[in-house]
């Protein structure tokens, strides 16, 4: 087939949309300190480590302190971790503007309806469980009770009541609805 054979066409690709969201994006040693967080995706060789400690895909993440080599010290949840500037450049983060928050489920008030948004990355033993219970993302639920001691949390969950021991409570991820 000859060039002239050829008619005029416009070539629409994708590099403008992905120059667009790489301005959104940044690793965790540019980061500033006291901002969250979204974990877009590991740059590093073996990410197997960071999944361990649950620095996945979509966790969210607060900047406590950074270094001016790039060093940064991060929490997840409760916990705090010291990442050196090669771990810190290949973890790519996204700011999170006007996202609400994940609440806790044993703090939620009595009455609170809220939505099942993810589990806790670490706690992949209570997600098959909560998984077979029935709470899924998107699921809506409703807080029913609260034990004294705050262990068990009681919940309506298409009109079944469940009750959720401290650890399951702590492995869902929820938001307001």
């Amino acid at each position: 087939m000859s060039a002239s054979n050829w008619q005029p066409f416009i070539y629409i690709g994708d590099a403008p949309c992905k120059r667009r969201l790489m301005a959104s994006k940044m690793t965790l040693a540019d980061a500033q300190v006291g901002d969250r967080y979204r974990i877009v995706e590991l740059t590093c060789d073996n990410p197997q480590q960071l999944f361990g400690m649950g620095l996945t895909p979509g966790a969210i993440v607060s900047v406590i302190q950074r270094t001016p080599q790039g060093s940064a010290i991060i929490s997840l949840d409760q916990q705090r971790f010291c990442l050196n500037c090669e771990l810190a450049q290949s973890v790519v983060v996204s700011p999170l503007r006007g996202e609400s928050g994940h609440i806790s489920l044993r703090t939620a008030p009595v009455g609170a309806r809220l939505r099942v948004v993810g589990y806790a990355p670490t706690a992949t033993f209570y997600k098959r469980k909560l998984l077979s219970m029935g709470l899924t993302p998107g699921t809506e639920l409703e807080i029913v009770r609260h034990a004294p001691l705050g262990d068990p949390t009681d919940i309506r969950v298409r009109q079944f009541h469940l009750s959720l021991r401290k650890e399951e409570a702590d492995a869902l991820q929820v938001c307001e609805i």
